[in-house]
């Protein structure tokens, strides 16, 4: 052990040897980069990232099928009778507008046609 010693320090230089200029900083700059995690390798390792990916995908999935399977039932509410001419029914009877001049008999002709509404199931 005494040879090795001796023979470790025979290695040891002359003078001391100094790093060069901003030898330690960029030693700590490089420590810094290398220890921060960055936002996407927690993303990219994490249980809760893959549920989260699993989830929005099948939110996209549910949303496509209900925009799709919706565009057939958007043409028939279109198509649809306005309230207007549910209310005023099918008779051909338009009943008589309401203009606010005489609250007293705007209120019965909204009484009138919500009394003979009939709902006609298809």
């Amino acid at each position: 052990m005494r040879a090795q010693a001796l023979l470790l320090h025979s290695l040891r230089p002359v003078r001391e040897v100094e790093p060069d200029a901003g030898f330690y900083a960029r030693v700590l700059n490089r420590i810094d980069r290398q220890t921060k995690p960055s936002v996407w390798s927690l993303f990219g390792d994490s249980i809760f990232a893959k549920r989260l990916v699993y989830a929005s995908t099948a939110f996209l999935v549910l949303l496509g099928t209900f925009l799709v399977s919706s565009t057939a039932d958007l043409r028939e509410t279109v198509l649809a009778p306005s309230a207007e001419v549910i209310l005023a029914g099918d008779d051909g009877q338009v009943p008589p507008p309401v203009t606010m001049d005489n609250p007293q008999h705007d209120r019965e002709v909204v009484l009138v046609n919500l009394a003979t509404y009939q709902q006609d199931f298809q």
